[in-house]
């Protein structure tokens, strides 16, 4: 590595450093080093300009590094332009910035030098910038062949030193630019479902066989990816190590959970053969009566009558019975049905618990593990006193609820009765309407022989056809209601009738009768008519 390059009597310059490497190897380890430093924050690059701006903690303002070509193909030249109100602080930076690319090129293979004679100025920026006069003229660092580190000096006389390399974070991380490594990808993915599996396999205890073949498909991409991330291949090495260590946790997991199926198998025919040896040897499995009186004879007798009889009361029956397996418990649990036990029922894999029809509780519990079985029998009066108080209230609650049910159907029906005989009365007295009008027409049709005749008033004509319509109406929905088997069924369109008919009464009561015509009074006479001919037939 050079330090940055010294121009006497030329005034300040801005800064620079040549290295003895292609603007393509340069600008990656530029771009690298920015990307992983502690000292310095990447804030844009541009790939085609190979420019890169950035900032410094310690430092107000933002730096613009630029590579260019050399001298000839195989040098490039970064120049450094630094922000205006930088001060004297940035020259430490700068230094430290040319330190850090140089050790990035001697990681990645590049060697680097700086001929005394190159100088090369920086275009002004658009920017205010300031210009950072170059420190003194420092050692130049060669990074030539073997046998001239041998030697301990290069042509300037200066020792030439090589940034250490960790060796573990080198085989953790690569410095190799460009695209990811697919494969790392891969075996990155397979290894997260392989130890998602081997989660699961804890519960599911798969075969060992498959286990196995999982991790050596994971390992096998994992080998192949780390072949693919070596130094100056692809990027992606973290992926692979990550994929790595989950493959390997996924085998243990895996493991366990495969190799935990036998023991589990051993444990069971341990506690099957002890269950039933417990079972011979038990003082509560004896032979028992089965109750035959009282609340315990509505519970269904088990196929086998060995157990013990806690108790059996006329209103309370607790009995353990013996040697009773799993498919026993579902036909004793189907045979309690039969027997009338389906009220309020809660059933699972090992409990059964319902009402018959007369309040009366069951309760069966099974114990798989030991073979047993237990049986308990109350009373509606017994499980209605052993209730807690709050099973007492919800209970209460529904029968207050069920009440409440009931009273509001019975006031429903009540309600719709009255709306019957309103109805029924409705009719009657429109009926009688209908006889006095057509009486009415009679009469004045008498009078209105001896009277001149004219035209029809419109406004009589309008409320005359209007209620010769509707009561057409009402007789064809009249009609339908006599005819109807559901009456009640019908009574709001009824209602809405008769407020129809309301309106149109009091439309026709409204208007002055005195200054009709005698066509007026003719036309009238006509409708009503025609509406009670109509009234007749229906009713």
């Amino acid at each position: 590595m050079a330090t940055p390059e010294v121009n006497p009597g030329a005034g300040s310059q801005p800064s620079q450093q040549t290295y003895m490497a292609s603007t393509h190897d340069v600008y990656g380890a530029l771009e690298q080093m920015l990307q992983f430093s502690a000292g310095f924050d990447l804030i844009h690059k541009d790939d085609q300009t190979r420019t890169v701006t950035f900032s410094a903690p310690s430092i107000s303002g933002l730096f613009v590094a630029k590579v260019a070509e050399g001298s000839d193909p195989s040098s490039s030249i970064v120049q450094v332009t630094v922000p205006v109100e930088a001060g004297e602080d940035a020259q430490s930076e700068i230094a430290k910035f040319y330190k850090d690319l140089g050790d990035q090129l001697m990681v990645q293979g590049a060697t680097q030098t700086m001929p005394a004679t190159t100088t090369t100025v920086l275009n002004t920026q658009e920017q205010p910038t300031q210009t950072m006069p170059t420190p003194p003229e420092a050692p130049v660092a060669s990074a030539a062949p073997a046998a001239d580190a041998a030697a301990g000096e290069n042509q300037s006389g200066a020792p030439t030193h090589r940034a250490p390399k960790n060796k573990f974070a080198a085989l953790l991380t690569d410095e190799n630019t460009g695209k990811t490594s697919t494969m790392a990808i891969v075996a990155l993915v397979v290894s997260v479902v392989f130890l998602i599996f081997g989660f699961v396999a804890l519960g599911m205890h798969p075969p060992v066989v498959l286990c196995i073949v999982f991790a050596v498909i994971a390992a096998v991409l994992c080998a192949a990816a780390y072949l693919n991330t070596q130094p100056g291949k692809e990027h992606g090495r973290l992926f692979t190590v990550i994929a790595a260590g989950a493959t390997i946790v996924a085998l243990v997991l895996s493991l366990i959970g495969a190799t935990a199926t036998g023991s589990r198998a051993r444990e069971s025919s341990s506690s099957d053969s002890s269950a039933s040896s417990s079972a011979a040897d038990d003082p509560f499995c004896e032979a028992i009566s089965w109750p035959t009186a009282g609340v315990g004879a509505k519970a269904p007798k088990p196929n086998e009558l060995k157990g013990y009889v806690w108790n059996d009361d006329a209103d309370y029956v607790s009995i353990k019975v013996c040697n009773v397996d799993d498919a026993e418990f579902a036909e004793y649990v189907s045979k309690t049905k039969d027997n009338g036990f389906v009220g309020d029922y809660k059933s699972s894999s090992s409990d059964y618990s319902a009402k018959d029809s007369e309040g009366n509780y069951i309760d069966l519990t099974h114990y798989s593990s030991f073979g047993e079985m237990d049986v308990t029998v109350k009373s509606a009066e017994r499980y209605r006193a052993d209730m807690s108080e709050k099973e007492k209230k919800a209970e209460e609650e529904a029968q207050k609820k069920a009440e409440e049910e009931a009273a509001k159907k019975a006031e429903e029906e009540k309600k719709a009765e009255e709306e019957r005989k309103k109805a029924e009365e409705e009719q009657k007295r429109l009926e009688e309407q209908g006889r006095k009008a057509q009486e009415e027409e009679a009469k004045k049709q008498q009078e209105a022989q001896n009277q001149n005749s004219g035209g029809v008033t419109p406004a009589v004509k309008e409320a005359m056809d209007s209620y010769e319509s509707y009561m057409n109406k009402y007789c064809d929905f009249m009609e339908k209601y006599n005819s109807s088997s559901d009456q009640s069924g019908m009574m709001t369109e009824y209602l809405k009738m008769m407020q129809e008919y309301s309106d149109m009464t009091q439309k026709i009561e409204g208007m002055d009768q005195s200054t009709w015509t005698d066509a007026d009074l003719q036309y009238y006479l006509g409708v009503m008519n025609r509406v009670n001919q109509r009234l007749a037939s229906v009713g």
